[in-house]
């Protein structure tokens, strides 16, 4: 074997060598050893900020991906500013979730606004609403809403929410993007 070829062979054999043994981590970079798959949980308490509401969130069904959620309104104008008078009480709202991501969910849930009458209330109209929750930090998410009004009378076989086929009495509209903390 002449000279030039040796050299080339063990110049070839001295970079295998090193590429071996070189930590993998400094070849593969920050991104080596991967992070464990991280998922959060939005079980617990929140209020949301700029509101008197604590939202009470389930834990979560491990098989489903599901929960259930209620927010409660502290101090709440049952009337929503005058514009359903004959409302006196808005009991919590109410819905469930489900997972979309590591980090994120889509709900869906119901207001009532009610005139408290013996010996039952009457549901006065209904708010169904849906949305996204993302959780940005560990304590602190957003939650995204779209509300769809109804009237109590729209739920004629009387299942709490409006029957097939009816439509808003508004158009839908989006609440500003709601931020909550835990407590």
């Amino acid at each position: 074997m002449n000279t030039k070829r040796k050299i080339i062979v063990v110049t070839a054999i001295g970079i295998v060598a090193l590429g071996v043994t070189t930590g993998w981590s400094v070849l593969a970079g920050a991104a080596w050893p991967p992070q464990p798959y991280q998922v959060s949980s939005i079980a617990g308490a929140w209020t949301i900020l700029g509101q008197n509401t604590i939202v009470t969130i389930s834990p979560e069904d491990q098989q489903s991906a599901t929960g259930f959620w209620y927010a409660t309104h502290i101090n709440m104008d049952p009337t929503a500013g005058g514009a359903i008078p004959d409302a006196t009480s808005v009991p919590a709202c109410i819905g469930k979730y489900v997972r979309t991501g590591p980090n994120t969910w889509q709900y869906t849930g119901v207001a009532y606004f009610l005139k408290d009458t013996k010996p039952q209330s009457t549901i006065l109209n209904i708010d169904v609403v849906g949305g996204t929750i993302t959780m940005t930090t560990p304590g602190k998410i957003e939650w995204t809403k779209t509300n769809m009004f109804y009237l109590g009378a729209q739920d004629k076989d009387h299942d709490g929410l409006p029957d097939v086929g009816e439509k808003p009495i508004l158009p839908p509209w989006n609440d500003p993007n709601m931020i909550l903390k835990s407590l």
